[in-house]
C-alpha cells in the first residue's frame, strides 16, 4: 500500500506542510526537524507524486542536457558534476544528443513543462531563436561556449578561449616555433566559438607571418571527432605548406591529426609538435601523450549547474567564465626544422 505524506507526517512528528517544505526545499527548517522528516522518508520508504507535486510548485524537477558529441569524454564529465549538483538539489537530469534532434527535443521540452536546460554545445547559432522562444515561456536555460548568446535572456559560461589560445601559441613559440597551425572542426562564420579568433589575435600579438594561411577550418557545422582531425590534418598536409606545429580545436581532433602526420611520414613531436584543447582522461595515456589546454571539467559542470538554478529559483541569469591551463606532456619539443626538409 503506498505510503501517504500524512503518514510520514505523523511517523516524525511534524505536519504534512513541513514534509513538503523539507523535499523541496522551499522554506527554512530546523535541521533536527529535516532530520526526522527524511529518516521517516527513507524508513517508510515514501515516494512523492511528482506530478501532484508539480501542480502546486509549478516545478516538475526535470532539467534536460544538450550535446552535440556524447562519444567525446570532455562531455562526460562536464554532465557527471552537473548532474550530482543537481541531484542534490531534488532534480532529474535527462541527456539529449545530436543537433539533428534539436527541433524534437525543443518541442518535448515545453510539452514536458521541463524547469531549465544546459545547452553544452549546438553549432553556430541555428537554434538561438528557438532557444529564446524556449525562454519566452518560462523555460529557464544556460549555454556554454556560445560567446553571441544573450545574456541578459540565458545564463552564460564560457571557456577564455583568446587567453588559451594566447598561451599555446606562446608557449610553441618559446620551444621555437613559428609556423604554427590550426586544424579547426570549425569554421569562421560560427562566431559562437572564439578558438579561430584567439589563434589569429594570438598571431598578430606575435608577430608571426603565418597569417591564417596555416587554418584550416571545417566545412560542415560541427567537425570536431577523431576521423575529423586525421581527415583535415591530410588536407593541411596536402597544401605542401609548410609548419613545424599544429593546434586542434579538441583532444579528439589531435589524435586524429597525429595519425595523419605519422601516417605521412613526419615523428609527433620531432618533426611536427601537436597540441589539443580540453585534457580529457585519455590525453595522458595516448602516444605520445597530449600537451593540452587543460579546461576544469567538473567546475564547468557544476557551474552551470548553479547558474541554471539561480536562473529557476530567483530569475536571474549570470555568466561564469573559466580559465584553461596549459599542460605540458609528451607531443611537444622545440622545432628542430626551420624549413620543409627534416634537417
Amino acid at each position: 500500500m503506498k505510503v501517504t505524506r500524512e503518514e510520514v507526517a505523523k511517523h516524525a512528528g511534524v505536519s504534512p506542510a513541513t514534509v513538503s517544505y523539507v523535499l523541496n526545499n522551499s522554506r527554512n527548517v530546523s535541521e533536527e526537524t529535516r532530520k526526522r522528516v527524511l529518516e521517516a522518508v527513507e524508513k517508510m520508504n515514501y515516494k512523492p507524486d511528482l506530478i501532484a507535486r508539480s501542480m502546486v510548485t509549478k516545478e516538475t524537477k526535470q532539467l534536460s542536457i544538450i550535446l552535440n558529441d556524447i562519444a567525446n569524454p570532455f562531455f562526460s564529465e562536464i554532465i557527471l558534476a552537473f548532474e550530482n549538483a543537481a541531484i542534490e538539489r531534488g532534480y532529474f537530469v535527462n541527456i539529449c544528443t545530436g543537433y539533428k534532434n534539436i527541433d524534437d527535443y525543443f518541442d518535448h521540452f515545453i510539452s514536458r513543462r521541463i524547469d531549465g536546460i544546459c545547452v553544452l554545445a549546438i553549432p553556430n547559432k541555428f537554434h538561438m531563436d528557438k532557444i529564446y522562444d524556449l525562454v519566452d515561456k518560462g523555460i529557464k536555460v544556460v549555454v556554454s561556449g556560445n560567446a553571441e548568446a544573450d545574456i541578459k535572456r540565458v545564463s552564460l559560461i564560457e571557456n577564455d578561449y583568446i587567453n588559451a589560445m594566447d598561451q599555446a601559441i606562446r608557449y610553441l613559440m618559446e620551444l621555437g616555433h613559428r609556423e604554427i597551425a590550426y586544424v579547426s572542426g570549425l569554421s569562421s562564420s560560427q562566431k559562437f566559438d572564439r578558438r579561430i579568433e584567439g589563434y589569429l589575435k594570438a598571431l598578430k600579438k606575435y608577430n608571426l607571418s603565418c597569417g591564417d594561411r596555416l587554418l584550416i577550418e571545417g566545412k560542415a557545422p560541427y567537425n570536431t571527432t577523431i576521423m575529423d582531425g586525421y581527415y583535415i590534418t591530410k588536407e593541411l598536409i596536402s597544401t605542401g605548406k609548410f609548419f613545424t606545429a599544429v593546434i586542434c580545436t579538441n583532444d579528439l581532433m589531435a589524435v586524429g591529426a597525429m595519425r595523419a602526420l605519422q601516417e605521412a611520414g613526419y615523428s609527433v613531436p620531432d618533426d611536427v609538435s601537436v597540441m589539443g584543447f580540453d585534457d580529457i582522461f585519455l590525453s595522458d595515456i595516448w602516444q605520445p601523450p597530449l600537451t593540452t589546454m587543460s579546461v576544469p571539467k567538473t567546475l564547468l559542470g557544476t557551474k552551470a549547474f548553479e547558474l541554471l538554478y539561480g536562473n529557476i529559483k530567483k530569475g536571474n541569469t549570470g555568466f561564469y567564465m573559466t580559465k584553461p591551463e596549459l599542460v605540458v606532456r609528451k607531443s611537444t619539443d622545440v622545432c628542430k626544422h626551420t624549413s620543409r626538409s627534416k634537417q
